[in-house]
């Protein structure tokens, strides 16, 4: 059994499709169907059972999948064992929401790249949800994400950091007074979002929608520093991650306020999957990313 041939499976079965997975590898689509056909000869088993164009991996094509990531696995420990105490060298590909980007965190890419310049290091800026799929599909070795706390049977947590979801406005604003601020009152200001589908933008959304209120989006933004801007010369009030807005009130362009009866916390999280071996450049990144996210 060739691995390059398990490898090509694993990939097709984490992307759910033969085009995009050949793309993926740099293979002719031909290349992948004769090789998923060799290993099904192999095991005397059909992997995928296809629909016109989607495909599913079959009852033994899930059992296989488990050995496959194995196999994987076992390689990657190998090539590693041989190449102990050489400076890591590889590429490792990182999720990461925007909002994190923009904030001191972002110095996690900075210092990776200082430390290990062997290493080509692929960031992609996306939304939670977006970040999970693309670690489900093996496409990301590691996501960065601020939500609730994740929960899946093959993802490591490597870092958790509790993280505070702040309200703010200008600092000439009547709320900037420091006082909490009734819901009933806060529901009339225009507010300045992030995009939709945001993780904390949803959670306070609900908290609404729950009590039968709502409120009025002026502006929605993907770029944090943006927002901050507009609240800072008074278009709206907003919410987002306190650690995206240690600048901006240290300048004193903006000010914190609480809300009466609520509240928002969250977990600044560096994922992985387990079906993927810690090579010495994920290995790297994890280690930077602790230091870095205190």
């Amino acid at each position: 059994m060739e691995i390059r041939n398990v490898k090509t499976f694993i990939r097709v079965a984490e992307i759910g499709n033969f085009s995009k997975a050949a793309q993926d590898l740099g293979y002719a689509q031909s290349t992948v169907t004769t090789q998923i056909q060799m290993l099904e000869k192999e095991l005397h088993v059909t992997l995928f059972e296809r629909n016109g164009k989607r495909i599913t991996l079959s009852a033994a094509g899930r059992e296989f999948l488990e050995y496959a990531y194995q196999m994987q696995m076992c390689e990657a420990m190998a090539l590693d064992h041989f190449a102990a105490g050489r400076e890591p060298q590889g590429k490792v590909t990182v999720g990461v929401m925007e909002t994190i980007c923009a904030s001191r965190y972002g110095g996690i890419f900075r210092v990776f790249r200082q430390r290990y310049p062997k290493v080509n290091l692929k960031v992609v800026v996306a939304t939670t949800l977006e970040c999970m799929a693309m670690l489900e599909k093996g496409t990301l070795d590691v996501i960065l994400t601020v939500d609730k706390k994740l929960h899946h049977p093959h993802w490591i947590s490597a870092h958790e950091l509790a993280t505070e979801i702040c309200f703010f406005c200008s600092s000439g604003h009547p709320f900037a007074g420091g006082e909490a601020v009734p819901v009933d009152t806060l529901i009339r200001e225009s507010f300045i979002q992030i995009e939709e589908g945001c993780n904390y933008r949803q959670a306070f959304e609900q908290y609404l929608n729950d009590q039968g209120k709502y409120i009025t989006n002026v502006m929605e933004i993907g770029y944090t520093r943006l927002i901050i801007d507009a609240v800072a010369a008074g278009l709206g009030v907003s919410l987002l991650p306190r650690f995206t807005l240690e600048e901006a009130l240290e300048r004193g362009e903006i000010a914190v306020f609480p809300v009466a009866g609520y509240s928002i916390s969250m977990l600044m999280q560096v994922i992985y999957s387990e079906n993927r071996w810690l090579a010495p450049p994920l290995q790297a990144f994890l280690h930077t990313a602790r230091e870095i996210l205190i």
